[in-house]
């Protein structure tokens, strides 16, 4: 594995994961929005500012960062996979923000320009890195003086039965991934503890933290029992699981979603829709 680079992580990301994101956009990003939502108020975007969004995705953030810093403010969304650039840049154009901009770069090694940014901004972008130090030490250094790096991570597994629960089921009947398996990076819950999230800041160039918050809500893990269970074996980390595990894991499938389908029954609100809890941090460091 390269240390300065992510790129067995992008290539899995581009060759095993864009066709399961796509699948499953108006969850991923729906489910990101709720908490989003509630970050921005802590988070205080101003017109006029100039922000970095770091791993976009497929560029919401951007838009609605674009529209809290209006025509006069500049945002810029990096991300490594081209399949959601092409979706965020279709996107952009269509919405007329022309002050919204896209690059396909590795936030780890991309070359920004300095002390240019008023904030660098991550939604489930940061936990993906080979060295999350090194992409938060390059926002540092193009971030102004006082500007902010403000992020939304996943919390600890424990914290989160949107993606525990169904991880406990495919342990029940498949071994863990090994050291061998395709991975798009550290993980989902690389960032969840917080005595590890402020030694990395710090280490990055950022003594000045001035947010550490919890945010609870729940999220939408299907629009029917089915289309949750679809989920679950195919994205995260039981469906992680189900894949590294080859033709076991497609022989233990059915009695794998046998088991989610139960659990996803008894999360069923009365418009058929599946929730399930989940928890992130919010944080904001200072430059």
């Amino acid at each position: 594995m390269n240390t300065t680079t992510n790129d067995d992580f992008i290539d899995c990301w581009n060759e095993i994961l864009v066709p399961k994101w796509n699948r499953f956009r108006h969850l991923l990003s729906g489910n990101g929005a709720i908490h989003s939502a509630i970050a921005y108020k802590d988070f205080g975007f101003r017109p006029g500012d100039k922000v970095l969004d770091i791993g976009c995705g497929y560029g919401e953030t951007c838009l609605e960062i674009g529209q809290q810093v209006t025509g006069t403010g500049e945002v810029l969304g990096i991300d490594c996979t081209d399949a959601f650039l092409a979706v965020a840049n279709d996107e952009c154009d269509r919405a007329g923000l022309r002050q919204v901009r896209f690059e396909l770069a590795d936030a780890q090694t991309h070359a920004l320009p300095p002390e240019y940014f008023d904030a660098a901004f991550s939604r489930f972008g940061v936990m993906f890195f080979q060295s999350a130090v090194m992409a938060m030490r390059n926002s540092h250094k193009a971030l102004k003086p006082g500007g902010t790096l403000c992020l939304i991570v996943w919390r600890t597994i424990r914290d989160n039965p949107c993606w525990g629960a169904a991880k406990e089921i495919a342990l029940k009947y498949l071994p863990p991934p090994g050291d061998a398996a395709r991975t798009c990076g550290p993980g989902p819950f690389s960032w969840a503890d917080e005595e590890t999230d402020r030694a990395m800041l710090k280490a990055a160039g950022f003594t000045n933290i001035e947010l550490f918050k919890r945010i609870d809500a729940d999220v939408r893990m299907g629009t029917t029992v089915e289309e949750a269970v679809d989920y679950q074996v195919l994205v995260g980390p039981s469906g992680e699981i189900i894949r590294e595990a080859g033709a076991e894991g497609q022989r233990k499938l059915p009695v794998i979603r046998e088991e989610m389908a139960a659990f996803m029954r008894r999360n069923v609100r009365a418009d058929g829709t599946v929730w399930l809890p989940s928890s992130t941090w919010a944080i904001m460091a200072r430059k």
